[in-house]
Formats: C-alpha cells, structure tokens, sequence
C-alpha cells in the first residue's frame, strides 16, 4: 500500500471542505423542499426560536453563518427591523443564490448575503450583537475555530447561538431518530441526488458530531460563558446559546 492517505468518504461523515462545498452547490435548488419533507415542517419553528435565543430588538447589526438558503436570516431580520442589518455568510454561492432571491421576493432590504468561510469570517471583530449557524456547525473541519469565530465577532454581552441535529442518547427519540435519519433520510435525498452521497453524508456527520454537553465544553472552550442549551423534537435538535464575556 502507498503513503498517499485516503480520500474520506460521505458516509463517514468526513468530507473536506472543497467537497462539502460542491455538495451543497449541488443540492442548493432542492434544499428547501427537502428540508421541509424530512422535517415535517419543523425546521422552520427550530429556527424562529435560534432567532429568539439570539435576543436581538429593532436596530441591531447579528451576523448568520452557513447561512444557506436564508431562512434564519429572514427570521432574523424580521427581528431586527428596517434599522437593523444581517449578514448572512455561506461558502456555497448556488445557496447565497437562492437566499437573496428569497429576500429580494419578500422585499427584504437588511439582509446582505456574502460568500465566506466559517473559520475565518469576513467581519471585524465585536461588530454584531449576536450571532447564529443552524444546521452548520457540524460541516466544519473545527468546530472550536467556528466557536472562536462566532465569539469574535460578537460583542460583548452579546449571544451566539447554535442549532444542530444531534443524536438521542435513549427513548423513543433515539428510536425515532434511527428510522428517520438511517432510513428516512438517505431514501428521500436519494430521488434528488441520484448516484451521489449528500444524503448518507448527512446522517453520518451527524453521528459524529459531539453530543450535547461536550459541544457546550466546546463553546466554553472557545471563550463563551453562560452556555446552556435545550433539546428539541425528542432529542433530535439540541439548541444552544453561549454569552461573550462583558470583561
């Protein structure tokens, strides 16, 4: 055998960015619909409430990372009003796409859309009151540089907040969980990415993802204190909110 090391395959969960990032260009035109299938429609009421964790009023600038196709953004945004700014940050530009024909349709002016890495974000330091990644954080290479990035920007006092899929330790929700992410999941994705693996990536990155509590070890770590988090849906999403330090 060669010493060349082995390309990481989708269903261990472990791609590298430049795959990630041609995964999700390719999916980006779905990606709603998906969601929305494989979800039950939940998807949208987990990311009203990352909005509300993050808590922003009129006139404030949040920052929304792996932003895809906007949704959070526009829940943000609603938040902030007319006054207040978000930035939305993807590395997928089918998925920016997508997001600012969404805002442009709903007449949305406070969003902006910009192409970007998660582990060094194109924001200056202490520019927003909060910011949020859903459903993100987990196709990161570092998800302690992502945490560092997040606190950065965020001044201080402010909140980041994370909304992730995660897997039940027991119950009905861990059982729910295997017949919806290990069936479920890749037979639906499979009829819009035909011969691909986005969707046996999905389920894979999510178990090895860390569980609750260590992610939140993972946010302290990074500097953020105050750090809780609440679990969603059986198990299934857990919700987390981190505080920059005042001093």
């Amino acid at each position: 055998m060669s010493g060349a090391a082995l390309e990481p395959r989708a269903a261990d969960g472990t791609l590298p960015p430049e795959r990630v990032q041609a995964m999700f260009d390719r999916i980006a035109r779905p990606y709603d619909l998906m969601n929305r299938a494989m979800t039950v429609g939940l998807d949208r009421r987990w990311r009203s409430l990352a909005a509300d964790e993050a808590g922003v009023g009129s006139g404030a600038a949040v920052a929304d990372i792996c932003c895809g196709t906007g949704d959070l953004a526009l829940e943000l945004a609603a938040r902030v009003g007319a006054a207040g700014e978000v930035t939305g940050i993807d590395f997928s530009a089918n998925m920016l796409t997508i997001a600012r024909q969404k805002a442009a349709d709903r007449g949305v002016a406070n969003i902006r859309f910009v192409a970007g890495d998660a582990l060094a974000l194109p924001i200056g330091d202490d520019e927003v009151a909060a910011a949020t990644i859903a459903f993100g954080m987990r196709n990161l290479a570092d998800h302690a540089q992502g945490f560092r990035e997040l606190a950065r920007i965020v001044r201080p006092g402010g909140r980041v907040v994370c909304l992730e899929i995660t897997t039940p330790r027991n119950g009905l929700g861990r059982s729910f969980y295997r017949l919806w992410f290990d069936r479920l999941v890749p037979a639906i994705g499979g009829l819009v990415d035909r011969g691909e693996n986005a969707y046996s990536y999905l389920p894979a990155s999510v178990r090895r993802f860390p569980p609750p509590g260590e992610l939140g070890a993972v946010m302290f770590a990074a500097g953020l204190e105050r750090v809780r988090y609440r679990l969603l849906a059986g198990g299934i999403v857990a919700l987390h909110v981190g505080e920059v330090p005042l001093a």
